[in-house]
């Protein structure tokens, strides 16, 4: 069954016109922000607590997950779930259920986004959101269309559009439209779903909404393939694929490839159909779109037995079949299930044909079409002769006057747009060249972080510290020291090219960093790790080989290696607002402004804790959360102290191991 709905990655034009956008936003609050500053400080004031902010950001991150890992996803958002049912609050469960709820229909767990959606309708209604209550209902009914019970996806979009004619909401209509239809392109009714497509983009280009856009687009293209208009199909599909640019929904990709390589297919060009259809089904399975999975493996078959080769479309037929069993997808079975017989008839393999021929049969039955049909046409009838086509073409009409209205305005908006466009183009250009002065500052600093972290110096004491237990015959302690390093060594160049590793191994870097320090040393270095117990180190990440520098500006400027009673504390704790994570390393050395007296040049600053300071530089720089950094000579506090201590902020970033 081929997708009806559906990216392109243009990704410079998407940041010019995210930037004239944000440049428009900027000036109608500039003009306004008196008015609404009062509201906006109360509803902080309301909103910023810890576990508001908890499940903000995994219900933000499970979200984010879905275009790389829909199992992620959902993992991150049971934990947002759980956390809510502790409060028993309905916004916070609303939006949790919902959310969860999307991503089992994305993953083609039917059952389990049906229960996630009927949990989330009472805690919208103890909210009084009707709006939300109405979305939840037309993804109700997006449930039952996958399941091919066409009559009871019908009652649930009419419920749906009932309750957006209640409260007036227009700027859902176009859902509506777009899935009233799809409903009636699967009753092979093309011209009604076409009228409901172009409605539903009359809508969507009102409001101004790029994903639907680009949905009515992939739609339209559908209807044109079915009317064997393949030209004007694959305009409307690469219409889509631009509006899609935009965002970049790469489900969506997957949509339109899916139907781009079913075009080429069609035209009898399989060696385009199989490169576009494999593209949709890679996509397919690194998402883990099991729904979307099974329709590309069954294009694949149907491309590959129009060439003759039964036995690779036996193979993904079978592929294909087993998703749809463990999924309970009786509708995909059905098609499967038809074509294996065909393949077993071509292969003249009678008896396994008659088989899957009995099964079709089974399944076809369980399905009920008759039934189904038949009340999709009697509710279909008695929908469409009341006063549903009079609202419409009412609603058509307001369109009109609207549209009529906001051309009278487009004059001076016009200019003012000529005039913002100007300065965007100036924006955009000075961040362009400011972004790329920060790309190449951002490449040589890691150079000079690897380069430092392992400078010749060190290398150079190592290796004469090996020697030396060589020439002493200490071969198990010269073994030790050797395989430290190695491992040292290999930690470092790991993590020096990534941006963020988890916190656990930055903190086991730091200690094999110790260690061998401690082996060079003839004094004992006591060091201690103090971390918060609420803090998962597997799941915290954090920049590689930040805190190491100053480690080793304790070790050797603070002349921890001649102190017989050194000692390091690394202490990492969480801000009472649970988003920042704190870093902080104090030494009982010489001090800062000892160090410096003893030192031949008084203007030298240490390599590393500059290139650690750049390091912060540019991350505040490219992220809107900053890191703050302090370092402070123990003796300023407390006369009666000596050391150093440092202490850094760092945003808190997290993600999900895979189970």
């Amino acid at each position: 069954m081929k997708s009806i709905k559906t990216t392109d990655s243009r990704h410079y034009k998407f940041i010019i016109m995210k930037l004239l956008n944000t440049t428009l936003i900027f000036i109608l609050i500039c003009c306004y922000s008196s008015a609404f500053a009062n509201i906006f400080s109360t509803n902080n004031k309301q909103e910023e607590n810890p576990v508001t902010q908890q499940i903000t950001l995994f219900l933000d991150s499970s979200v984010y997950f879905r275009n790389s890992s829909i199992n992620k996803s959902i993992t991150i958002c049971q934990k947002a779930i759980e956390i809510a049912e502790e409060t028993q609050n309905p916004n916070f469960l609303s939006k949790a259920y919902k959310t969860q709820g999307i991503n089992y229909y994305i993953s083609g767990t039917t059952d389990s986004a049906f229960l996630y959606y009927q949990k989330a309708i009472p805690q919208f209604e103890a909210l009084n959101s009707k709006s939300d209550v109405g979305k939840v209902l037309g993804n109700i009914g997006l449930l039952y269309k996958r399941q091919a019970k066409y009559d009871m996806a019908l009652e649930y979009y009419l419920q749906n559009l009932k309750i957006y004619k209640e409260i007036d909401y227009r700027e859902g209509l176009g859902s509506i439209f777009n899935n009233l239809g799809n409903l009636y392109y699967l009753q092979e009714n093309l011209a009604t779903a076409e009228n409901y497509y172009l409605l539903a983009l009359s809508n969507f280009k009102n409001f101004k909404n790029t994903v639907e856009i680009a949905n009515a687009y992939c739609n339209l293209g559908a209807i044109a393939e079915q009317n064997k208009n393949f030209t004007k199909s694959l305009d409307f599909y690469n219409k889509s694929l631009h509006e899609n640019s935009k965002i970049g929904n790469v489900l969506f990709e997957s949509k339109l490839l899916f139907n781009i390589g079913y075009l080429y297919h069609s035209q009898n060009m399989p060696d385009s159909a199989t490169a576009y259809v494999k593209r949709a089904e890679k996509i397919r399975i690194q998402i883990g779109d099991k729904d979307g999975l099974i329709s590309a493996k069954l294009e694949l078959a149907k491309i590959e037995m129009s060439q003759n080769n039964a036995n690779l479309s036996e193979k993904y037929l079978l592929e294909a079949d087993q998703l749809a069993i463990e999924n309970n997808m009786l509708k995909w079975r059905s098609e499967i299930l038809s074509s294996l017989t065909d393949v077993y008839r071509e292969k003249q393999d009678f008896k396994k044909a008659f088989i899957h021929q009995s099964q079709w049969i089974q399944v076809d039955d369980s399905i009920n079409k008759i039934e189904t049909s038949n009340r999709f046409a009697e509710l279909s009838i008695k929908y469409e002769t009341e006063k549903s086509q009079q609202e419409l073409e009412l609603l058509q009409q307001k369109s009109q006057i609207q549209n009529l209205e906001l051309g009278k305005k487009n004059a001076w908006i016009i200019i003012l747009m000529i005039v913002m466009i100007l300065g965007a183009v100036a924006i955009v250009v000075s961040l362009r060249i400011n972004r790329l002065r920060a790309d190449h500052k951002i490449m040589d600093l890691r150079q000079k972080v690897l380069l430092t972290q392992m400078n010749p110096h060190f290398l150079f004491n190592s290796l004469t510290a090996i020697q030396s237990f060589i020439l002493d015959k200490k071969n198990v302690e010269a073994n030790n020291y050797l395989s430290r390093l190695a491992s040292l060594v290999r930690g470092i160049l790991e993590n020096s090219r990534e941006e963020f590793v988890s916190l656990r191994t930055e903190l086991e870097t730091l200690k094999d960093y110790i260690g061998l320090q401690k082996l060079r040393f003839e004094n004992e270095i006591s060091y201690e790790f103090e971390i918060d117990k609420n803090i998962d180190q597997d799941q915290v990440l954090v920049p590689p080989m930040l805190a190491q520098p100053f480690v080793e500006n304790a070790l050797i400027h603070g002349m921890l290696r001649t102190n017989p009673n050194a000692q390091i504390q690394v202490k990492i704790s969480l801000n009472k607002n649970l988003d920042l994570l704190r870093f902080q390393i104090k030494d009982n050395g010489i001090g800062i402004d000892e160090a410096k007296k003893n030192r031949q040049d008084q203007n030298h600053k240490s390599i590393a804790t500059s290139i650690a300071l750049d390091r912060v530089k540019i991350y505040n720089f490219k992220s809107s959360k900053k890191m703050y950094f302090e370092i402070i000579d123990l003796n300023h506090l407390d006369q009666n102290s000596h050391g150093t201590q440092v202490c850094y902020t760092i945003p808190l970033l997290l993600y999900c191991n895979r189970s």
